[in-house]
């Protein structure tokens, strides 16, 4: 039989739904509809039941988010959906009481952590993005840093540092793969020194507290006139100005949005204080994270990528070492 990396995406999907159908049964729910809804980083289902009521299920399939991780992300979600008006996926519990259970999948070879969550309605921002809608996003995420001021992390749970540019992810930078070329990994690593001087330096000057750490405008859906935020399952320990540059490197070159990101978080609170190096160069550290992550992906779709995504990253880094800026409209790029 092939191995997981090397089925397709709808023999992938095929082999998680029994997975996703044994995790449903610990919650008692009457399952009519199971429907995917995301295949990539994890797998998502759309869960209808026959009440009416529907959920979200995941199944963390590339996450390597430790139980004390997933923990701390179902503690903050119950209390961000219990203290603030923001709407966030509540995590539901099992019959037996709990957030989050391990389901084994026989393609993987291992168990999987699946958690159910709220339904939010409404679709995901995505290109279709106004800046009116991006001031919106800047207020939530000020809401959040300002809720996780105060927040502490329940016993059992954690979370990683984002002190550590790759975000606590094994460093697959320098594996034997075939489209990192010497040259190109040579760039990557001088980005990455880069923003290791520049976290180093703000982490000796801030305490760091609970982020998203992955709010780009995939990640929050817009149902008649209100923004909800979901997926938090990259969530780690950082600073501020952090989730503000990783929204900012997904909406390059699109600088009157990143202007309404900035403008909207400002009116709920202060915005961090940094300089214009320290922004691109965070800017840019999203790239080296996302590259280091794609590298071992198992999903179909993203390893199809990487002819054209590795190459195109190199080029990136390379530009805004040269240049002092991050950006994604750059000529010759590989099209595909």
């Amino acid at each position: 039989m092939p191995a997981f990396e090397q089925l397709s995406q709808r023999a992938q999907v095929a082999r998680l739904r029994p997975t996703a159908q044994g995790a449903l049964r610990a919650y008692g729910l009457e399952v009519t509809q199971l429907r995917l809804l995301n295949h990539g980083f994890n797998t998502t289902f759309r869960v209808d039941t026959a009440t009416g009521t529907r959920f979200a299920l995941r199944l963390n399939v590339n996450s390597r988010r430790s139980p004390g991780q997933v923990a701390a992300e179902m503690a903050w979600l119950d209390a961000l959906s219990r203290d603030t008006a923001l709407q966030v996926p509540a995590p539901q519990t099992t019959k037996d009481g709990q957030r989050l259970q391990h389901v084994w999948n026989e393609a993987l070879g291992r168990e999987l952590p699946a958690a159910l969550f709220s339904w939010l309605p409404g679709r995901v921002l995505g290109a279709r993005a106004t800046a009116g809608q991006l001031r919106e996003v800047g207020r939530a995420t000020a809401a959040l840093h300002q809720h996780a001021r105060h927040w502490t992390l329940p016993a059992g749970a954690e979370l990683h540092s984002l002190r550590d540019p790759l975000m606590g992810m094994p460093d697959h930078l320098d594996d034997d793969h075939e489209h990192l070329t010497p040259e190109g990994r040579e760039v990557v690593r001088e980005v990455l020194r880069r923003v290791h001087a520049e976290l180093d330096r703000l982490y000796a000057a801030e305490r760091p507290r609970a982020l998203h750490a992955d709010l780009h405008l995939w990640n929050v859906h817009w149902h008649r006139g209100q923004l909800s935020v979901f997926d938090f399952d990259d969530c780690a320990l950082g600073l501020p100005v952090q989730d503000l540059t990783i929204s900012a490197y997904y909406l390059r070159p699109k600088g009157g949005l990143e202007r309404a990101l900035l403008d909207g978080y400002a009116e709920v609170a202060p915005l961090p204080a940094f300089s214009q190096v320290t922004y691109e160069t965070l800017v840019a550290g999203r790239g080296v994270v996302l590259l280091n992550d794609v590298l071992v992906n198992t999903t179909a779709s993203i390893r199809a990528l990487l002819p054209r995504y590795v190459p195109n990253a190199v080029t990136k880094l390379r530009h805004f070492l040269d240049h002092g800026e991050f950006r994604h409209d750059l000529p010759g790029l590989l099209q595909g």
